[in-house]
């Protein structure tokens, strides 16, 4: 008998952890927190520890708690891509440095984090792995470069999990692999399963008209978005319909960036973001920062929901004046300084509260699957039976599910332990 334990991304967006009790192994697939809260949350402990960690992609949501197992005194082994090893890297020092800024302790140090980057595992798509008497195999899920859905075999039974997956193509990558096997159980991310995705393309054109008529006032335009794939997603966008005016990166976004070059088999078209990056500048010094306010320009910059970064140091300077916009590219959570703003007109986070004069509109580019497709892919899998995680409406999803005649749950925290 083999159990399943879901440690958190219940009926929530953050902390996703999911561990495999074969009664031989303990695998667990991603140990992430949740962001937003103060102090930020983990996942619900267990008992010893687990023989290895399938991670399915660097996003802090499901990476941000590896380094509390070196904290504990345990050396897990984690299986993901380089791509994602780097990026993790990134992230848990950005996250320290974050936490020591603002005064909020981690429950890890910078040496726990050095020495969590030293347990990776590099894997292949398609290139089936063994851990005692269970089989896995990582699958493309098209949401950042790196990214997986795994696929578990043990006593032939089969467990897929699919991370957070995209089932369209964008400029930067390919949608999710097209040719998965079937299998008895699913647990599937939620977040897009009450509502479908704006249409790209005119997402698309409506993000170049913004940007033209920015500079057409003269202005500044500051786009913000994810350090991972989201501002490079937009700087092929804005590529497409042709860069002719001064564009800058700044953030966490040139280091990203910099470790997608690296890893170019990853991408949808090996060149693309190089032949785009030719006519961007990166800002590298506060000195650079305010020559570039002089004169009309776009500034592609982290952080993606407002809540620190590069971007408000340009908010700050840039609030009063009616010609130059503010142009967010994703989903902005509950009570994160961009939902407040867009609710509210106005930006307040720390010490900061000033009313927005600038042009501000948001974007759906999300690196999620859409409705449609979630429930198509569903369909394809026919499994046994579907836990419904990552999501604000996952018991919603779940009785769609259930009328649709399949056996599905959407777990909670009274309710996390299963017999598969």
């Amino acid at each position: 008998m083999m159990e399943l334990q879901c440690l958190g991304a219940m009926q929530e967006v953050g902390r996703s952890a999911f561990l495999i009790d074969t009664g031989t192994e303990k695998i667990m697939m991603d140990y992430g927190t949740k962001l937003r809260e103060v102090p930020q949350l983990f996942p619900i402990s267990i008992k010893g520890k687990p023989d290895v960690i399938l991670l399915s992609h660097a996003h802090l949501d499901h990476s941000g708690g590896l380094a509390i197992w070196e904290s504990n005194g345990s050396a897990v082994p984690i299986y993901s891509f380089g791509i994602t090893k780097q990026f993790v890297e990134m992230l848990l020092y950005d996250s320290l440095k974050i936490s020591h800024e603002e005064g909020v302790k981690l429950p890890f140090t910078d040496n726990d984090v050095f020495n969590t980057i030293k347990n990776f595992i590099p894997i292949e798509f398609r290139q089936t792995f063994k851990i005692k008497k269970t089989e896995f195999t990582a699958f493309d899920a098209g949401h950042i470069p790196g990214s997986c859905m795994f696929r578990l075999e043990n006593r032939g039974k089969s467990i897929f999990y699919t991370g957070d997956f995209q089932g369209i193509d964008t400029h930067l990558m390919e949608k999710y692999d097209q040719k998965i096997p079937q299998s008895d159980f699913l647990i599937t991310e939620s977040t897009y399963a009450q509502r479908e995705h704006a249409d790209r393309k005119i997402q698309e054109k409506e993000l170049n008209d913004a940007v033209r008529e920015t500079l057409g006032k003269d202005g500044v335009c500051i786009i913000s978005g994810f350090a991972l794939q989201r501002l490079q997603e937009i700087l092929l966008i804005l590529d497409k319909f042709g860069i002719d005016y001064p564009l800058y990166m700044d953030g966490m976004a040139r280091k990203a960036t910099t470790i997608m070059n690296q890893h170019k088999e990853l991408l949808r078209d090996r060149d693309a973001v190089d032949r785009a990056l030719q006519k961007v500048t990166y800002i590298n010094s506060e000195k650079m920062r305010k020559k570039v306010l002089k004169t009309p320009s776009v500034v592609l910059t982290t952080s993606g929901m407002l809540t620190g970064g590069a971007v408000v140091w340009y908010l700050k300077r840039l609030y009063q004046q009616k010609n130059c916009s503010l142009l967010l590219t994703g989903y902005q959570l509950p009570e994160t300084p961009g939902k407040v703003l867009l609710e509210t007109g106005r930006y307040a986070h720390n010490d900061l509260s000033f009313d927005v004069q600038m042009f501000v509109k948001r974007f759906d580019f999300s690196g999620h699957i859409g409705r449609t497709d979630l429930f198509k892919f569903v369909k394809k899998q026919n499994p046994e039976k579907i836990f419904c995680i990552h999501g604000d409406h996952t018991e919603e999803f779940a009785q769609e599910l259930r009328e649709k005649g399949f056996d599905a749950v959407a777990p909670v925290a009274s309710n996390r332990v299963f017999e598969l």
